[in-house]
């Protein structure tokens, strides 16, 4: 049976851990101008220098551990509205316009994340993404060169749309509508594929994020009832019935497999 003293060590210090990291997130996400540095995310922790380099032995080690927590969390939050769909052109629209649609709901993550390597190369996301885009080349629905030269530049467009976004467009949904159509057109696909994809991935989490699906949904995603969850959902209503009979069908196949 382990010591109660190891035990109530280990919990100070994952709580530690964790105050440090949630006091570097909000220095990075509040921040305007220069990148932080220690100093900054000590002060913000109220902690000592001491304190800081018994968890971490930099500022880019921190950055490094909330990039892979955030990369591999968000993959986990989207998993049940991602994993479901089954054609590459599918997941690669929804995919992409998950990530624009929490930064119109979540200002602090998008914060953060346009301001350090949010998806390093071998976070959950980066490996679901080159399975995807390999998929899709085999599938003759995506052309393209290199897939990691394709992920890289949808992870690099995907960065500068969420800045975009947290920092104000005049319209958040046809500015989403034209990314996703852009990112489709990076990839290859068709006119026809960019304009389903961009249809589907629209109307799909509109449902999605309505309660429609009945697929779980994120904290992040609960509060639709704010201006921006508004604003997201107010653009669908009563268009894109095709699109939400497929996404039915899409949870309807897979229940029953």
């Amino acid at each position: 049976m382990a010591d109660h003293r190891t035990i109530v060590a280990e919990k100070k210090r994952v709580l530690m851990r964790t105050k440090l990291l949630d006091a570097a997130m909000r220095v990075f996400a509040n921040r305007v101008g220069p990148t932080p540095v220690i100093d900054d995310v000590i002060r913000e922790a109220k902690v000592s220098r001491g304190t800081f380099y018994n968890y971490f032995a930099s500022i880019d080690e921190v950055l490094a551990a909330i990039g892979q927590a955030f990369s591999n969390e968000m993959t986990t939050d989207i998993l049940p509205v991602y994993d479901v769909l089954t054609e590459p052109w599918q997941r690669a629209a929804v995919g992409f316009r998950l990530f624009l649609v929490r930064a119109l709901l979540d200002r602090k993550w998008a914060g953060f994340v346009v301001r350090v390597d949010a998806w390093p190369h071998n976070s959950l996301v980066a490996t679901y993404m080159s399975a995807d885009l390999e998929h899709g080349r085999t599938q003759g629905q995506f052309a393209f060169d290199d897939v990691h030269v394709a992920a890289d530049f949808l992870m690099g467009a995907s960065i500068h749309c969420i800045q975009s976004i947290r920092q104000g467009v005049s319209d958040p949904n046809a500015y989403m509508d034209a990314s996703v159509r852009m990112a489709l057109a990076s990839l290859g696909c068709s006119v026809t594929l960019q304009e389903q994809g961009t249809a589907f991935s629209a109307s799909y989490l509109r449902a999605w994020a309505s309660g429609e699906l009945g697929a779980s949904k994120p904290l992040w995603a609960l509060n639709m009832n704010s201006k921006n969850g508004q604003t997201f959902l107010g653009a669908g209503a009563g268009a894109g019935a095709d699109a939400i009979a497929n996404v039915d069908l899409v949870f309807t196949t897979r229940s029953a497999s």
